[in-house]
């Protein structure tokens, strides 16, 4: 069995304390989770929509395909909590045993649903197949549940109230397991006045800032809310986003906006915006406004910081392309970057970056332009791996930076992206300031 929630209250500033009407305890089934060929995303989606429902999961576990665990797993969530989530095993293989283990726990036995027989007949006659006979044992369900029909897959979930406790099976597959928790799960325990749809909850992110940074900043003023709202601090590799949760009997949704707000002033540019925006494209959406274009030009990047626009549709009104130049010749033949720099202060050099990011903007003809050129590592040259210089060139000039980013090859890269992305962001800031300050003279 691998690791648990604590049943004990969270404490310290990266969580509040939850509080919650109902013990709610997701069980996930598969030999996959706990070999490490992949991860537990069901815990962070269900997490993630249960608590803005005010419906906390407050245990969690990750079992083996092995019936002897799986049933002590549900005897001890039957026992234990009131809402009980069970997610994968009910495929129609030998190693599906979830709906047999919970129908064992439950002593009662495993009945033949009409409706998911005849929709896994549809499904297959909808891609002109035929059924095999073990496709039908999905078809088996808990006696007095309900059968969740599966729009995106053959395996049907299961509805199960029980001893004032309700039981939820959901298929392993996320594009399966989504739809039909949100389509038919939650409208459930909604119903049931479970779950409940109180005010959105607000949640910043910021880049720039450390969690303990951003910790240190808002807990004064978080302070003064005290109980009313739950908070909750996630840090990721380039950001760190505060989620601000409504809690029963605390601040209503004009208030906790209006706390979110005050969050925002004092995070200054540190704030990147509300939910959790990709900093592309908040650059992307920034330089729409001002009607202006972007070039970039990569080395150690190879592409990546191009490719972060080209992810979003319309990207074509604001980014104009990049040039891949990896090595020195190409600098020189595409680029035009004078054999001079090369020589003199190298490739990975405050002047190399420049030179980079104006030759782009020019070759171009954008407004602005961004240049990375580093060590990626593991290997290092003139200074140590994870050494970047970011190059930017704008209307008025043309600026570098240097930052040294942790973390193995791929994390450099990713890092140097949203590195260059946020100069580019804080001269934009900055600029936007100025325009502001030269409007506001006599």
């Amino acid at each position: 069995m691998a690791q648990q929630t604590p049943d004990d209250k969270p404490t310290g500033l990266a969580y509040r304390a939850m509080k919650t009407l109902h013990r709610v305890e997701l069980v996930a089934i598969g030999d996959e989770l706990l070999n490490g060929l992949r991860a537990n995303s069901h815990l962070v989606y269900l997490g993630d929509l249960l608590q803005k429902h005010d419906l906390g999961i407050t245990r969690a576990s990750e079992i083996r395909d092995e019936p002897e665990e799986m049933l002590a797993a549900f005897q001890q969530a039957l026992e234990r909590s009131d809402l009980i989530i069970v997610t994968g095993g009910l495929g129609p293989t030998s190693d599906d045993r979830t709906a047999d283990c919970m129908a064992s726990a439950l002593k009662t036995p495993l009945v033949t649903n009409k409706a998911a027989e005849e929709a896994i007949v549809e499904f297959f006659r909808a891609r002109d197949r035929e059924p095999t006979p073990n496709n039908f044992k999905q078809c088996e369900i808990v006696e007095g549940g309900e059968a969740l029909l599966n729009s995106n897959g053959t395996a049907p979930g299961q509805w199960i109230e029980k001893d004032e406790k309700v039981i939820v099976l959901l298929p392993g597959p996320p594009r399966e397991l989504k739809p039909m928790f949100e389509e038919q799960v939650l409208p459930r325990l909604l119903k049931k006045a479970w779950a409940k749809e109180g005010a959105p909850p607000v949640e910043i992110r910021t880049l720039g800032l450390g969690e303990s940074v951003v910790a240190d900043m808002l807990e004064p003023i978080l302070a003064e809310a005290g109980d009313k709202v739950r908070v909750a601090y996630c840090a990721h590799m380039n950001y760190v986003d505060v989620r601000l949760t409504p809690v029963e009997g605390g601040l209503d949704g004009k208030a906790l906006r209006a706390l979110g707000e005050v969050c925002r002033q004092r995070l200054g540019i540190g704030f990147l915006g509300y939910g959790t925006p990709d900093i592309a494209c908040v650059i992307l959406k920034q330089l729409r406004g001002l009607n202006k274009s972007l070039a970039v030009a990569e080395s150690c990047t190879g592409g990546l910081l191009a490719s972060r626009f080209t992810d979003m549709a319309g990207a074509s009104k604001v980014f104009k392309g990049g040039v891949v130049c990896y090595n020195n010749e190409i600098k020189e033949a595409i680029l035009n970057i004078p054999d001079c720099i090369l020589s003199q202060h190298g490739a990975v050099s405050a002047e190399c970056a420049v030179a980079m990011a104006t030759a782009v903007a020019e070759l171009m003809e954008s407004d602005y332009a961004l240049a990375i050129t580093g060590y990626a590592g593991p290997n290092g040259g003139r200074e140590p791996a994870g050494t970047v210089y970011l190059g930017y060139h704008s209307p008025v000039g043309a600026w570098s930076r240097k930052v040294v980013l942790p973390g193995n090859r791929i994390a450099v890269k990713e890092r140097a992206v949203v590195a260059s992305l946020d100069f580019l962001r804080h001269k934009l800031e900055k600029y936007k300031m100025y325009d502001l300050l030269e409007s506001l003279k006599c």
